[in-house]
């Protein structure tokens, strides 16, 4: 369930960083509506809650759970960031 948990909260960063306006260029290639990047960062939101709930569900102790998840979703920021680095990088070069 911790495997689960990790990659919902890697999807759900990947979703945040798409619903930016700046993110959405570099993933997914394209300009997107103001209505449509909410949705996506709000896809994005309910994955990290998921990620949250579902190592809560898989710790014996919930404290501990709560203690160690930011830990998981900052290394998980690092990973989108890069993410996205490489992704800006291969588009091209810069103007």
């Amino acid at each position: 369930m911790m495997v689960a948990a990790i990659l919902c909260g890697q999807c759900g960063m990947l979703l945040l960083a798409a619903g930016s306006i700046r993110g959405s260029d570099i993933i997914l290639r394209r300009s997107l509506s103001h209505l449509l990047r909410r949705s996506i960062q709000a896809a994005g939101m309910l994955l990290l809650v998921l990620s949250l709930v579902l190592q809560l569900r898989a710790a014996q102790v919930p404290v501990i759970a709560l203690i160690t998840w930011p830990g998981w979703i900052s290394i998980e920021i690092i990973l989108a960031a890069l993410a996205c680095t490489v992704l800006n990088d291969l588009k091209g070069p810069r103007r």
